[in-house]
């Protein structure tokens, strides 16, 4: 489950908030719910990627998905200050190129 987290902000139309340190298989439904909920307000979206320990696949497939509904509505989708295992889980899957994309520093 993702809880809600303090950092999680809407400025104006930039949305914000930071993954939690456990993304399991248990947090894949709530990581979507809550890519949902930001999808359905206006505003680019930057997500904190700094206290990532673990991820799970499905998790990154949500994360994936959101971001090409955000491209699809033309909208900024990035991660700031991706942690190491969260780089790492994307690279095991080829997906490296997909978060530089999305990388901000």
């Amino acid at each position: 489950m993702v809880r809600k987290n303090k950092a999680d902000a809407r400025s104006d139309k930039n949305l914000s908030f930071s993954l939690p340190q456990v993304l399991d298989l248990l947090a894949a439904q709530g990581l979507k719910d809550k890519l949902l909920e930001f999808f359905d307000l206006e505003g680019d979206l930057l997500i904190e990627g700094s206290d990532v320990e673990r991820i799970s696949t499905p998790c990154i497939e949500v994360l994936v998905a959101a971001q090409k509904a955000f491209k699809n509505a033309e909208r900024a989708f990035q991660i700031k200050n991706p942690s190491e295992y969260l780089s790492e889980a994307f690279e095991t899957l080829g997906l490296g190129t997909d978060l530089d994309q999305w990388r901000i520093s």
